[in-house]
């Protein structure tokens, strides 16, 4: 114990060489009040891992109340610093009800910041905004480009949508064979859009993409 003690106050004494992972090992071990100094420091120096788990931190209810106000600066200043872990948070609270930043417009053009980034959860969020028609104009044939980049970057939800895209025909030929390869990896991790998906359309009848094939993106 004496030795867990004096190595913790090196790192303290060390906080000008220490690292978004030592914090992070300090929290594991003693818990978000003794590394709160640590990613301080590090926001401090514009570490923009630090400036988003500070975010976090304070978007929670323990270990001390909830400040949205603090979240919604951090991530502003973790997304200004070209995070897009921070920008798709900040259009997440943009877009929560709960928050007294809800604005839907501007949820849409903070995802779309990411989204042309190549942020994969971005471009699946824009994605459904197309989809939906939420603040823009609907556009399948938009709206599934957008989930072919996500999906390409192996992110399962937006297969989830291409398989629904599929299934349902929005925005490309009907294709059940196709929506059964871009559901079935979802379906299996218990993914709630792809069971839906895979349910509501009974794909476990069609394995055979029997579609066009060309150049097109497929399969994931």
């Amino acid at each position: 114990m004496i030795k867990e003690i004096i190595a913790f106050a090196l790192l303290i004494s060390s906080l000008q060489a220490m690292t978004f992972e030592d914090a992070k090992n300090v929290e594991e071990k003693y818990g978000i009040l003794k590394a709160l100094s640590m990613y301080k420091s590090l926001a401090k120096e514009d570490d923009a891992k630090s400036i988003f788990h500070l975010a976090i931190i304070y978007s929670k209810n323990k270990p001390f109340k909830r400040n949205l106000t603090k979240t919604h600066d951090l991530l502003q200043r973790a997304s200004q610093l070209d995070y897009h872990k921070a920008t798709y948070y900040l259009g997440k609270l943009y877009l929560s009800k709960k928050s007294p930043y809800y604005d839907v417009k501007k949820a849409y053009n903070t995802f779309l910041i990411a989204a042309n980034k190549n942020y994969a959860p971005a471009q699946n969020m824009i994605g459904q905004f197309l989809l939906v028609g939420t603040v823009v104009e609907k556009d399948y044939k938009l709206a599934v480009k957008y989930f072919e980049e996500a999906s390409k970057q192996n992110y399962i939800n937006a297969q989830c949508n291409l398989a629904f895209m599929y299934a349902s025909g929005k925005g490309v030929f009907p294709n059940f064979g196709r929506a059964n390869l871009f559901a079935k990896e979802g379906m299996k991790k218990g993914n709630k859009k792809c069971v839906k998906v895979w349910k509501e359309y009974n794909l476990q009848k069609y394995s055979e993409d029997k579609g066009w094939k060309f150049n097109f993106y497929t399969k994931p």
